[in-house]
């Protein structure tokens, strides 16, 4: 039997577009679930897959659920980042890993920007109550983003293209980013090299950096005794660089006046909750973010989607093509796009 492609998280767009390359001798195989799933272990035939393609939402991939597989050769995960999985354990196991480095910069850039438009001017909740027909119109007074100042963490092509779209509007901006971008000096972006001058300048703080351990709740309570009172909140990078508990009593103080959330710390208790729940009770951490999570949800301060920023007919072109190529080009024995 042909070596298999396993591709996991897939829908009715992305099967159709695989079903169309042929991709060598390998047989592809397509799976709704995520490799998470405790299903993974009944599919038949795991030993002779040698790629397995996985999409953004896979979280934390455990290294016994890569056992499974024993002559895995190739991992090309669709989308930008890859905090998911263990790069010191593929490397162990010489697993190439390949990712889709450049198909959202738009496309995360203009949902950055609307939900922001969205929560300064308290569209959702004026729409809530409309179609609710309980009206009051002094509760959706917002502001002009002309004239604000927004401090960007992180200048990568997410953030720079954020920066260009919110100077389009008057936006004053503040930068922090270990390795400035030097396009944006010279087009006159204002970098500070420590966090607490943004922190304090900014009206809206929008977060565009990598998930790593060095990052991880960069939004804490320390930070946010920094920030200005009713500052504006907005993540559509990775849900572990805010402090969910910290941002929860920072928007019941008033220290936080809103958030928009695409990602959120374990935000599968909202996305695939029937997993999420067995996951609460046995981790405490886990426990009290899903908690935090629903009260989040129901706030009347925030816009909370299920990490849809990239989600995009365009983009999705870019990641399933860009995800082809890859595959081809591992097999071709000049691989691409490899992190790992």
């Amino acid at each position: 039997m042909p070596s298999r492609i396993l591709f996991f998280d897939t829908d009715e767009i992305t099967e159709k577009f695989f079903e169309k390359h042929p991709f060598g001798t390998r047989k592809s195989l397509f799976v709704p679930y995520d490799i998470n799933n405790p299903k993974t272990r009944f599919i038949k035939d795991l030993d002779k897959v040698e790629i397995i393609s996985l999409f953004a939402h896979a979280q934390n991939v455990e290294n016994n659920v890569l056992d499974l597989f024993e002559h895995l050769k190739m991992i090309t995960t669709r989308s930008t980042g890859f905090n998911h999985l263990d790069l010191n354990y593929l490397r162990d196991r010489g697993i190439v890993l390949c990712n889709v480095p450049h198909y959202g910069e738009t496309t995360v850039a203009e949902f950055t920007i609307g939900v922001m438009i969205a929560l300064c001017r308290k569209i959702m909740l004026a729409k809530s109550e409309m179609k609710a027909n309980n009206v009051h119109m002094d509760k959706y007074i917002g502001f002009d983003l002309k004239g604000r100042t927004l401090g960007v963490v992180g200048t990568g092509a997410i953030g720079s293209a954020v920066i260009r779209l919110a100077r389009a509007f008057g936006m004053e901006i503040i930068a922090f980013d270990p390795y400035p971008s030097e396009a944006l000096k010279k087009e006159g972006i204002r970098y500070t090299d420590a966090l607490k001058n943004l922190f304090a300048a900014a009206d809206i703080i929008t977060l565009h950096c990598p998930a790593t351990d060095e990052n991880k709740h960069l939004l804490n309570e320390k930070a946010f005794a920094q920030m200005k009172n009713g500052v504006l909140i907005v993540n559509t990078a990775r849900g572990s660089l805010i402090d969910t508990e910290a941002l929860y009593n920072a928007l019941q103080s008033g220290k936080a006046g809103g958030a928009a959330l695409d990602v959120l710390e374990n935000e599968d208790v909202l996305t695939h909750r029937e997993i999420a729940l067995d996951e609460a009770t046995k981790n405490h951490d886990f426990f009290i973010d899903s908690i935090l999570n629903f009260k989040l949800l129901q706030s009347e301060k925030t816009i909370i989607t299920p990490h849809i920023a990239f989600n995009s007919s365009d983009a999705l072109a870019r990641i399933l093509q860009q995800t082809a190529d890859n595959i081809d080009a591992f097999i071709s024995g000049k691989p691409k796009n490899v992190v790992a």
